[in-house]
């Protein structure tokens, strides 16, 4: 049982970074768990599969004072809606602002989460493949509800290329002429059309 809480943080995005900045204010020992090399969540565009992020081209819908933290406006030169590189970098400044990133592990997976005792058992795995464990009194999920893709079953058979947009990255020329059929009328799927429109 452990004496002092400890607080494990999955995700080191928008909501990981703000959890790590209130515990730590509040004194606690936090540790924050981030797969990727470097704050920012899904603002951190990668292109590679796999990896939840904005498309190359995306600017957030909510407008900046919507969407800034009280405590840390965005900068005054960002237009009202801003790209997402400037919301990473948003994002980046808030990290060091507050010193979070001596708290985050960058690079390092958390595969599972069991309750153990009074608190928390995680299994973790770093960009080697090593996997270890680490015990906790208190868990935060904070890694958003982007990273694990949906696909429905249809009935028949499809011959063609099928993309979830959790891997669409940007209408590059393998799209040009195609015929596309987008399933969905959400934020992702409205993105997603204007981007293929250009092409």
């Amino acid at each position: 049982v452990m004496s002092k809480p400890r607080i494990a943080i999955i995700g080191a995005g928008p909501s990981g970074l703000a959890a790590a900045k209130n515990c730590r204010q509040a004194g606690f020992a936090t540790v924050v768990f981030e797969k990727n090399q470097d704050v920012g969540g899904n603002w951190l565009f990668d292109a590679r599969d796999g990896h939840s992020s904005v498309y190359e081209n995306t600017h957030i819908i909510s407008s900046k004072a919507w969407s800034e933290y009280e405590d840390f406006p965005m900068p005054a030169d960002y237009p009202d809606y801003p790209s997402h590189r400037q919301l990473q970098a948003y994002c980046a400044a808030y990290a060091d602002h507050f010193d979070l990133r001596s708290s985050i592990h960058f690079g390092q997976t958390v595969t599972s989460a069991s309750p153990a005792n009074t608190g928390w058992c995680l299994q973790v795995q770093d960009s080697h493949g090593e996997t270890r464990e680490e015990f906790f009194s208190h868990l935060m999920v904070c890694n958003g509800h982007h990273w694990d893709p949906r696909l429905p079953e249809y009935p028949g058979e499809f011959q063609g290329r099928m993309l979830h947009s959790h891997d669409f990255k940007r209408a590059d020329d393998s799209w040009r002429g195609q015929r596309v059929l987008i399933i969905g009328a959400g934020n992702s799927a409205c993105d997603v059309a204007v981007e293929l429109s250009r092409v």
